[in-house]
């Protein structure tokens, strides 16, 4: 019930802003994040993740769009990989700070290989809302923190509530 309350809340909030404006090719913005983490010792931890974003600033002072996830991750007898996506709608209140509403949708598989292999696949929703602050430009770099309002303990992906992040961001 809460997917559906909040993407018809997106389509409707989206669908008045594309009638009061007229799409101007300047006015989408790509960009995302990438990284690289590396355990030695006896943690032999490789992990490996990319997050692409799409949107569209309808005014000034609302951005609506898509991102779409991957993350590999290996260590000691463990592969894990990791899908996500989903829309998001950053507010404006000035030209630097943002609000942030996030739905995202993960899923993906693990496979153990010690004593025995086993793999299972899992899957959870995230309701991300939170902050941040981005620099103004062609190339804009961004960071904040959100909080998972649909989090709950012994969550298999997420250890607590909160996630920090940052990307870089293009105005196209």
């Amino acid at each position: 019930m809460k997917k559906q309350l909040l993407f018809i809340f997106l389509f409707v909030f989206t669908s008045v802003f594309c009638q009061t404006k007229e799409f101007s090719s300047n006015n989408w913005r790509t960009g995302g994040g990438i990284g690289l983490n590396l355990g030695l010792g006896d943690e032999q931890y490789f992990g490996f993740n990319i997050s692409p974003f799409l949107g569209y600033a309808f005014t000034p002072y609302m951005e609506a769009g898509i991102t779409a996830g991957y993350q590999h991750s290996k260590w000691k007898n463990v592969k894990q990989n990791l899908f996500s996506g989903g829309p998001y709608v950053h507010f404006y209140p000035v030209e630097t700070l943002f609000l942030r509403v996030h739905y995202e949708y993960f899923t993906g598989n693990s496979k153990v290989s010690f004593p025995s292999i086993s793999s299972s696949h899992f899957s959870e929703d995230a309701l991300w809302l939170g902050a941040g602050y981005r620099t103004t430009g062609t190339v804009q770099f961004y960071s904040g923190i959100l909080y998972n309002v649909l989090y709950k303990e012994n969550s298999r992906l997420f250890l607590n509530g909160f996630l920090p992040f940052a990307g870089i961001g293009f105005s196209l």
